[in-house]
């Protein structure tokens, strides 16, 4: 026969189960939040954003996506021709590339700004995530990277199911990425003005090189038709006497 102590463990062992259970399922609630934090995560998820702007830019035109694979007794193929726009393979396409590319030259940087809180030396400063132009080899940056990378992943994953539904409703294109997964579908950003000041000066940057190749193919025109115009004859601007 077991003693009276044998028979007070057994009862605190059972006792004890349930707030292991309790504690793990603590663990495991808090552990979203834990695995979602970043530095300057508004600015983490203008990036990425960046990127699906670039692919729905690249973008051309398809029909539809046949999908006829099989053949009837009488050796017809027969199947579904669905349109592009709100296929399968076009958001796997739009998708497959987010995380990669130039998304591995950002990096996380201290910027002076005209209004926000201050620093220990007075200077008012934020962090913010920040196209370089190239992959640092720096050790430290391949850390950043590293965590871009893994946030790209989660929020991606996290949105896919909204952003598909968007992008086949024709209500996500170029032009509101950001506002989409950073303000709407994530609130990883306050609002558009916390956005805008958020975004690496590489997509401004981008946009005024664009508008400078403009007016720079405009001047070209300009200056061929005044090259193939015919110069006056000699005497032609002489006065009259």
């Amino acid at each position: 026969r077991g003693t009276r102590a044998d028979l007070d463990t057994m009862l605190f062992g059972l006792f004890r189960i349930p707030a292991v259970l309790l504690v793990l399922a603590g663990l495991l609630l808090t552990a979203p939040a834990a695995i979602e934090a970043i530095e300057a995560k508004c600015s983490a998820c203008a990036a990425v954003a960046g990127r699906l702007q670039t692919a729905l830019e690249a973008e051309k035109p398809r029909n539809h996506v046949d999908l006829r694979g099989r053949l009837d007794s009488k050796g017809v193929r027969y199947g579904k021709l669905i349109p592009y726009d709100v296929s399968e393979q076009r958001f796997t396409e739009l998708m497959e590339d987010v995380c990669g590319g130039s998304l591995g030259q950002y990096q996380l940087k201290r910027v002076k700004l005209r209004d926000g809180p201050e620093d220990g030396d007075g200077i008012k400063v934020t962090q913010r995530w920040e196209n370089i132009g190239r992959v640092s080899k720096n050790p430290q940056a391949k850390t950043m990277r590293d965590e871009l990378n893994d946030y790209c992943h989660r929020i991606v994953e996290k949105q896919e199911e909204v952003l598909q539904k968007a992008l086949y409703a024709k209500e996500l294109n170029s032009t509101n990425v950001a506002e989409k997964m950073c303000i709407q579908f994530g609130a990883e950003c306050e609002d558009g003005d916390d956005l805008a000041s958020a975004q690496s000066p590489a997509v401004k940057e981008a946009k005024l090189e664009k508008d400078k190749d403009v007016k720079s193919s405009g001047k070209k025109k300009k200056g061929a038709k005044k090259k193939g115009a015919k110069k006056p004859a000699k005497g032609d601007d002489k006065k009259e006497l």
